[in-house]
């Protein structure tokens, strides 16, 4: 008899250790927490290109009846903005980047700037979410435009994008291209420059796909940049330089650059 009772103990007992496991297990798994997404961080490449090839300075490209040889691509990205799938927006702060292709060039002093290419720029602590557009500006906002003596992001008067000439005072350059163009038997020296306040434009780019952007995780928006799009609806070789002197020329290559130059070509 007391080893049927004996028995029937030990087997209660073990259902109910079996038992509390099974309830511990549940409970467990139950109260697991996600661990909480932190901020992130996505590269914003602008690659150039001439049409569908990739830019290069010192180098012709024949474009319909043109030969173009670049010397020199610059312009300022300014006031980046990245836009969440609900519409919300985060503004990075202190976002003044200078995107360049260029030989060694002149400044207004006595510095000369050093060849250098730059077409990415890297975008931290972005708050954690999904993402479907980015935005910026070409050339710098009036706040900076107007006084060279503030500083933010990347501004400074030794890289040779201010111009004491546009004003009674010193300006930022916006953009930069220059090189030579042929037509035929003529060849011109070509400058293409913006600037001045009226011609701070925005660039809006919706994102291809939807771009999650979170810790733990590098991301990358490709945007393509067509030189040959700098100049669509202007007569080049009657007008090679283009700065404040050439008002209307130079307001239709800023809005060049604000809707048709950049294209966005992939995110991951």
């Amino acid at each position: 008899m007391l080893p049927l009772l004996y028995l029937f103990i030990m087997k209660k007992i073990l259902s109910i250790i079996s038992l509390s496991t099974i309830l511990l297990a549940s409970c467990t798994k139950n109260n697991d927490v996600e661990p909480v997404e932190t901020s992130g961080k996505t590269t914003l490449t602008l690659d150039a290109i001439v049409g569908t090839t990739d830019f290069a300075l010192n180098k012709d490209f024949t474009i319909g009846t043109k030969t173009w040889n670049f010397t020199q691509l610059r312009y300022w990205v300014s006031n980046v903005v990245l836009v969440k799938t609900d519409g919300s927006e985060y503004a990075v702060p202190n976002s003044y980047y200078l995107v360049e292709e260029n030989n060694a060039a002149e400044t207004n002093s006595d510095h000369i700037y050093p060849a250098n290419k730059r077409e990415s720029i890297s975008l931290t602590d972005i708050p954690a979410g999904d993402y479907k557009a980015v935005k910026f500006y070409v050339g710098v906002d009036s706040k900076y435009n107007d006084n060279l003596s503030l500083q933010a992001g990347e501004l400074n008067q030794l890289d040779g994008m201010t111009n004491i000439s546009w004003m009674w005072a010193t300006s930022y350059i916006f953009s930069s291209l220059k090189g030579k163009i042929t037509e035929g038997a003529t060849t011109k020296t070509l400058a293409v420059e913006t600037g001045l306040n009226a011609n701070y434009k925005a660039v809006n780019l919706s994102l291809p796909s939807t771009l999650h952007i979170g810790s733990g995780k590098a991301t990358t928006i490709l945007v393509n940049a067509d030189v040959t799009k700098i100049t669509d609806g202007v007569d080049i070789m009657t007008t090679p330089t283009v700065g404040a002197a050439q008002a209307t020329v130079m307001t239709a290559v800023a809005s060049n650059y604000s809707g048709n130059v950049f294209t966005v070509k992939s995110v991951n």
